[in-house]
């Protein structure tokens, strides 16, 4: 049996743009620092018809599913750094959408990157946790607003 090549959990990267400095300026993309947890979900939402047997209508339809609408959401957490906190902070208060990409970067010379899906994304949750004898943690929740699309290596 081969092993396959897998990919570390620090190579999920969640890269947030910075806005171009004017308008039709490129953005610049980083990765805020402190999330040690990252999840990346692709969502399909269906619509259900209910397909009748023509023979025998009192048997059990089978469903049919139609795709309806695709989304993404983007979670992450682990510690509050304060390098990362008016990132987060001032892109909530802005509530306004950001571009962001995320990457999966391959543990192998070529390609060094699988591709990275990008898109606007809006902020839709921040959650600061504080425990005694702990570090303050943040939780964020980022949403798709309209396509995203995905860029091969």
């Amino acid at each position: 049996m081969a092993a396959p090549t897998v990919i570390p959990g620090t190579k999920l990267l969640v890269l947030i743009g910075a806005g171009g400095d004017s308008p039709g300026s490129p953005d610049v993309f980083g990765e805020p620092c402190g999330l040690t947890t990252k999840n990346f979900t692709l969502n399909a939402s269906t619509n259900t018809t209910l397909i009748p047997d023509c023979i025998d209508p009192s048997l059990p339809a089978w469903e049919a599913k139609d795709v309806n609408a695709l989304s993404a959401e983007v979670t992450g957490n682990g510690v509050m750094a304060v390098e990362a906190f008016h990132i987060w902070l001032d892109w909530y208060l802005g509530a306004q959408e950001r571009q962001a990409r995320i990457q999966l970067v391959s543990p192998v010379a070529l390609p060094l990157s699988l591709g990275y899906f990008q898109g606007s994304f809006i902020l839709s949750k921040i959650t600061y946790n504080g425990v005694r004898g702990q570090k303050v943690n943040i939780d964020i929740t980022m949403v798709n607003n309209g396509v995203l699309v995905f860029v091969p290596a």
